[in-house]
């Protein structure tokens, strides 16, 4: 059986998907990629044809119009390795990731976050304030190739508690790696790994609830990559922002019932709690212990960065406070403005610390694809003799 499965949904990005494909496949034949592309026109799979057996690479034509949910469980059920890693179509992955996979397979382990000390930058990505300065670039920052047990309740807290914030410190099958025993657990018990609006933070939670043994590994094993057409930099110029259903990325879900209790816009934290939220619902109708998502604190934040939404966030704080009581969300709203407060306050200082102070991280430039930045990080790997340390872990 396969060892490891990386698992590639894209939607019109051959230009990014192209070159991470070649990338991964270079590392290890014992590396299948699977790639589910929802595009209209097929771009990708002519670079490939013929090239490799399924074992190795699997091209899947998903249908036109499906959800971006839809897309990463049909890679799950067209996956056929031991172990899953699931990547963004402009991400890419170091060799070490079969080193992983070997190892979580003997010591019985069925999650794996990973830290990122790299990051990569495409040459159409334009930064929110150095504009094309990060264009072709590698970005590497210390790491230690420490492997440890991590805290998975902690880190479901955090995330309930700062809800519309993100997956946190939550294990991933997205960016992260987990056993496809897990997967068929999951999915035994709660019908689909994927769901909500965003697939990343819905499974993120099931996988939380539902793994036996997780651990935390600090080495740049997966390279995030920010391009143009990805959420960070549409971020930048406003393409995650607007009204919900009428954002393509919600337009496949059919006969969407939204939740009265999240403000009804398209935004990174409206479509993160929803997500989250119905992750939550889940794990509670199968019995699982309450979790209680901090509504106040995502409608402050609703209120706070994206004003031109008020009326949407007023009539969600009025459907929360017929279910929870204007009391608790009031109190809820209070501490939430501190701690958005001091959060803002941190990003200031980063950001002021990044520009002025010197930083260890190393910026290496003129890597205009994936697989140019892959071969640049390996050679920098292979030059420090570095390794992960999975004979120190303690699991």
């Amino acid at each position: 059986m396969i060892i490891l499965s990386v698992i590639i949904p894209t939607h019109n990005r051959a230009r990014y998907a192209i070159p991470s494909i070649k990338s991964i496949l270079g590392l290890s034949d014992q590396i299948q990629v699977v790639v589910c592309d929802s595009s209209p026109v097929d771009e990708i799979s002519t670079e490939f044809q013929n090239l490799y057996p399924e074992s190795r690479l699997k091209l899947v034509r998903s249908l036109e119009g499906i959800s971006v949910v839809d897309n990463f469980n049909l890679g799950l059920q067209s996956a056929d390795g031991e172990y899953l890693v699931f990547i963004g179509d402009d991400d890419f992955i170091s060799k070490e990731v079969i080193e992983v996979a070997s190892w979580a397979k003997e010591n019985n382990v069925d999650a794996i976050k990973f830290n990122f000390p790299a990051l990569y930058y495409w040459d159409d990505f334009k930064h929110s304030t150095r504009g094309d300065s990060y264009f072709g670039t590698l970005h590497l920052s210390p790491f230690t190739g420490k492997v440890s047990r991590h805290d998975v309740k902690s880190s479901v807290d955090y995330a309930l508690d700062n809800f519309g914030g993100g997956v946190f410190g939550m294990p991933r099958a997205y960016a992260g790696m987990i056993s496809s025993s897990l997967a068929k657990r999951i999915e035994g018990k709660y019908m689909t790994l994927f769901g909500g609006v965003s697939p990343d933070i819905y499974s993120s939670l099931l996988i939380a609830t539902e793994s036996t043994s997780c651990v935390l590994i600090d080495y740049p094993v997966i390279v995030p990559g920010a391009s143009g057409q990805s959420t960070s930099g549409k971020s930048v110029t406003g393409g995650h922002y607007g009204k919900l259903r009428d954002n393509p990325h919600i337009a496949p879900f059919k006969n969407l019932a939204w939740d009265a209790r999240i403000p009804e816009f398209y935004s990174v934290p409206t479509v993160w709690s929803y997500s989250l939220l119905k992750a939550v619902e889940q794990v509670e109708s199968q019995g699982g212990k309450s979790l209680k998502p901090n509504f106040g604190r995502l409608l402050l934040k609703c209120f706070v960065y994206f004003p031109g939404s008020y009326i949407d966030t007023i009539a969600a704080l009025k459907a929360s406070c017929a279910k929870y009581g204007y009391v608790k969300l009031t109190a809820q709203m209070i501490v939430a403005v501190s701690s958005e407060f001091f959060w803002g306050v941190s990003r200031i200082i980063n950001r002021v610390r990044a520009r002025h102070i010197e930083k260890d991280v190393e910026v290496f430039d003129q890597l205009h694809t994936t697989l140019i930045g892959g071969e640049k990080l390996r050679a920098i790997l292979d030059a420090r003799d570095s390794k992960i340390k999975f004979s120190e872990s303690n699991i």
